[in-house]
């Protein structure tokens, strides 16, 4: 029982320092040595702090303030300080620009005050006050987070020919998760054990692992409203659709810009000679799609008419490819919602009816 105890108090002090270890190599690497952008700069940050809060910890293996619940909900307190900066994190992806020093002294000061009034009353109901606050202020966060992912995800459907790399599901994902660690660090505050601390430190260390993964492989919108070259706005035809809408449709089809896997709205304009923001209108108004989906239609033509060709000996992927699309599993899906069917059973059917 001795032994079984020991084994897991190592283990529990190897994850303890492995999760140190990791918060400090990749925030210094980032915020010093890395060049980066801004989100993951603040992300640099964040991993720092959280380095820190670890190295903190460790003075909760001195026996006069383990024992000393005054110093162990101190350093508890402390704890907290990371959560406004992971809501600044989550904010400066989906609205560039956010995080400034008056928003981090906004986010951050009311958890700073709530640990150093605890440090000089040392009263237990200051604590308790301070998780509601941060209970409260968490949930605040993630609505708003919700309502800007929507706008978010429906910007860049606007905007772009592609969402691989630059929508944010996994924000959403990642927040779920992160919200699940703060209750399992609830929990671990009433509920000490070295089990407890040795999944924690796991979990939490698993879940930066993800988030930095992700992270890095965003594609950044730096600059969601950008310069857009004037346009003067055309009249309708009599049949409905503009003179934009005509020539767009055209224009598309003779230059074949949708083979372009990077095609963005602002660029089609900048080609047709308009404004963005005219042309965005004339999509949604007129036409009732979004830029993404307007150009994937075309994309999905050429993909038929590949697979109808009675020449036709290429795999799935190098119609994706020869189509504009971005990846083979956008490719299989939208073809998929727009057909029923997937490519290879279209093209088995093509077959078949010769």
């Amino acid at each position: 029982m001795i032994l079984d105890t020991l084994f897991i108090e190592s283990l529990t002090n190897f994850a303890h320092g492995l999760s140190t270890a990791f918060f400090i190599y990749f925030g210094v690497n980032l915020v010093f040595f890395r060049e980066t952008n801004r989100p993951l700069r603040i992300l640099g940050f964040l991993f720092c702090l959280w380095a820190l809060q670890d190295i903190k910890d460790l003075l909760l293996y001195v026996d006069a303030i383990a024992d000393s619940s005054y110093y162990s909900t101190l350093l508890l307190s402390i704890d907290i300080w990371a959560v406004p900066f992971c809501a600044l994190f989550l904010l400066e992806i989906l609205s560039p620009g956010f995080v400034t020093l008056k928003q981090v002294l906004l986010f951050e000061v009311p958890s700073i005050l709530f640990s150093v009034a605890y440090a000089i009353t040392g009263l237990s109901e200051v604590y308790l006050a301070s998780l509601v606050y941060t209970a409260l202020f968490s949930l605040a966060v993630v609505i708003v987070i919700v309502l800007k992912v929507r706008r978010y995800n429906r910007y860049v459907r606007d905007n772009y020919s592609y969402i691989e790399d630059i929508n944010v599901r996994w924000l959403m994902k990642s927040m779920a998760v992160l919200a699940m660690c703060l209750l399992f660090w609830l929990y671990t505050c009433t509920h000490v054990s070295y089990w407890d601390d040795l999944f924690y430190y796991i979990f939490s260390t698993l879940l930066w692992a993800v988030v930095l993964y992700y992270s890095l492989r965003q594609e950044w919108i730096a600059d969601k409203q950008g310069a857009e070259p004037v346009g003067k706005e055309e009249e309708p035809l009599y049949n409905g659709y503009s003179s934009m809408a005509v020539k767009l449709d055209e224009y598309i089809r003779r230059e074949e810009v949708y083979l372009n896997p990077k095609l963005s709205l602002t660029d089609l304009a900048i080609e047709l000679g308009t404004n963005r923001s005219y042309l965005s209108n004339c999509l949604n108004s007129e036409l009732g799609l979004t830029f993404y989906d307007y150009i994937n239609s075309f994309r999905l033509e050429k993909a038929k008419e590949i697979l109808e060709g009675p020449d036709f000996e290429g795999s799935i992927e190098s119609v994706a490819e020869q189509c504009g699309f971005n990846s083979v599993s956008t490719f299989r899906r939208s073809f998929q919602k727009k057909y029923n069917c997937t490519p290879s059973c279209y093209r088995k059917d093509m077959v078949g009816k010769k």
